[in-house]
This record gives C-alpha cells, structure tokens and sequence, in this order.
C-alpha cells in the first residue's frame, strides 16, 4: 500500500474507516470516528500496512473535513479540540435544551428565547427583500443613488442582532463616495448569478475592505448583506462564533482577520454539511446553521457527556491493534 498521504481515507480490519492525518518514516497517524475518542492513533508503520486498505472506499465529507488537528509532543499523537463533538453529538448537545429543534419555542441555557436570534435575521431578509429586491439595487446603483443605497442598507442593518454591526458603524461605511459604489457593486454582482464563482467573493471582499471598518468587523461587513439577502445560498461569518464552533467540530476554518476565499469556502463546506444534518431538526437555511453555530460555540459539554468521553478515554486498545503505546485523552 505506497498511496497512504495525508488526508486520505482508509480502512482497518478492526477500527474501521479513519483519515491519515500524518506519516512518518516509522508511523501512521489515522483518526478513527467509531473509537469515539478524540486522538488520532498511531499506527506503527510498515507493520500497520497489513491491516489497511484504500480501495474501494466512498468519499466521507465530514471525514474528510476534520482537519484541525494538533500534535501533543508530550504524547506524539495528534489530537482535535478537547471539546470536541462530532456533528451527531453536537445535535444532540444543541438538543438538550431546544428539544423540538428548529420549531422549538423555548428558552435555550442562557435565558434567551432559542428562536430570537433566527427571528432576527429573517426579520432583516425580509427588509432586504423590500428595499432591494426585484432589481431595485440594481437600479439605485445605476442612477447613481448612493444616498438611498446606504439609507435602506442602514434600515436593513438596524434588524441585524446586537454586536454584528452598529449603527454608527454602517453610517460611516456607507457615507456615499466611489468606494461605496464599488461595495455596492460588487455586492449586486454576486447576487446577479445563482452560484458565484471565486473571483465574485473576491471582488466582494476587496470592495468591504476598502471602506475602512476596524479590523474585527471585517467578516461582518463583507459576509452580512450577502447573508441576509440570499439565507438559502450565502453563509455569514462571525468570527468568534464561526471559529468556536468550527474548532468544537473538528473543522479548521484557515481564519484570517482579513476577508478571503480559503476561510469562506471552509465555512461555507462545514455549513452546506450541518444544513443536511439539521434538516431532520426543522432547518431551513443557512440562518438555522448560524443559529446552531452560535449555540455550539457558547455552550460547554454536558456533564454527562464529559462523565461518558471520561469513560471511553480510559478503555484499553483492541487486543492485537499494531497502535503505539500512548495515552489517550478525553474529548
């Protein structure tokens, strides 16, 4: 077996079907979902060669997708977050206190009404859809309506839920002048086509840039319009969140303050996954995933989650593995 590489996905004997994380001259590192622990093993190598095979096997996108993983050098395994979930356990950590999903009404851990924040945000597409919808940006721009532009932006940003973007904030963005027309016009350009190609994100994201908000609302400002004009097409990041939840996931987003492809492609990969699985639970769009994302990010592991990962941790290995000897961890 020579086609072993990083990243790619095989299957053992016994463990089942794992992703390389890394290879070494005289071990394997592959993380196996089914050994319900975080660590990846670590396989001796060429010996492990006999137990593992890469044909035949199906592609596994959320498999695939685990990618942050770091090396313990004390241990010399590679290991995702110790709060990691996968997405199954972190539905149904979101699900211990929103217990009918996305339909639930109820107040969620922090005292806060589960559907508020959805609420919001549809609140905010529904005045998009007043104040551009039917071509109507389009139009504005091309009449060179700046003053208007920004006006119903600012009415569309006063739904938006608290800490996104202020206010204050949009009024100086949006203070007509060229760089405002160039974000307005890369903007409408994006939504113009059913699904935008790298260099429309781009564009997008060098117009937002350029009108000069702080560095830490960067992503709000390039990803919130696109957001809330199209929930069923566009993902928003929000970087705090985005990042907490994506790290509890297993996901690296590649973040960078700076608006850019890599990091919005891998939050757009992670979400179009959870929309498939939140499905079951009632979402509907990517304004569902943000509310989702959100709550993952916030809330701890249960007690009786870290009780049980604090369980699995202290199994033994399968009688026979060609693992390494090293300590486990606990999720």
């Amino acid at each position: 077996m020579t086609d072993v590489v990083t990243g790619s996905l095989v299957q053992h004997v016994s463990l089942g079907i794992g992703k390389v994380v890394a290879v070494e001259p005289t071990a394997i590192h592959v993380y196996f979902p089914g050994s319900g622990r975080r660590y990846a093993a670590k396989l001796r190598w060429p010996a492990a060669e006999t137990f593992l095979s890469s044909a035949g096997l199906q592609p596994d996108p959320w498999l695939t997708g685990l990618s942050s993983f770091a090396l313990d050098p004390a241990a010399g395994r590679y290991a995702l977050a110790a709060n990691f979930l996968s997405h199954d356990e972190a539905i149904a950590e979101f699900l211990e206190s929103h217990p009918q999903g996305f339909a639930d009404p109820a107040s969620s851990a922090n005292g806060t009404a589960k559907r508020e924040r959805a609420s919001v945000w549809r609140a905010a597409h529904s005045e998009w859809t007043q104040a551009f919808g039917g071509g109507e940006g389009e139009r504005l721009l091309a009449d060179g309506e700046l003053r208007e532009l920004g006006r119903r932006a600012l009415r569309v940003g006063s739904h938006v839920a608290a800490g996104t973007l202020g206010r204050d904030v949009l009024e100086e963005a949006l203070d007509p002048t060229d760089v405002v027309a160039h974000f307005f016009e890369a903007l409408f350009g994006l939504l113009s086509v059913p699904s935008p190609a790298r260099a429309r994100f781009e564009k997008l994201f060098a117009a937002s840039q350029a009108l000069g908000v702080e560095p830490d609302l960067a992503w709000p400002m390039a990803t919130l319009f696109p957001f809330l004009a199209e929930p069923g097409r566009q993902v928003l990041l929000l970087p705090k969140s985005a990042c907490g939840a994506a790290s509890r996931l297993g996901c690296d987003l590649r973040y960078k303050p700076l608006p850019n492809w890599a990091t919005y492609n891998a939050l757009r990969g992670l979400s179009a996954q959870l929309l498939e699985k939140l499905q079951a639970s009632g979402a509907r769009d990517y304004i569902d995933v943000e509310v989702f994302l959100h709550a993952i990010s916030k809330r701890p592991p249960s007690a009786e989650r870290r009780a049980k990962s604090g369980a699995r941790s202290r199994s033994s290995t399968p009688a026979g593995s060609p693992m390494a000897s090293a300590p486990r961890g606990n999720r």
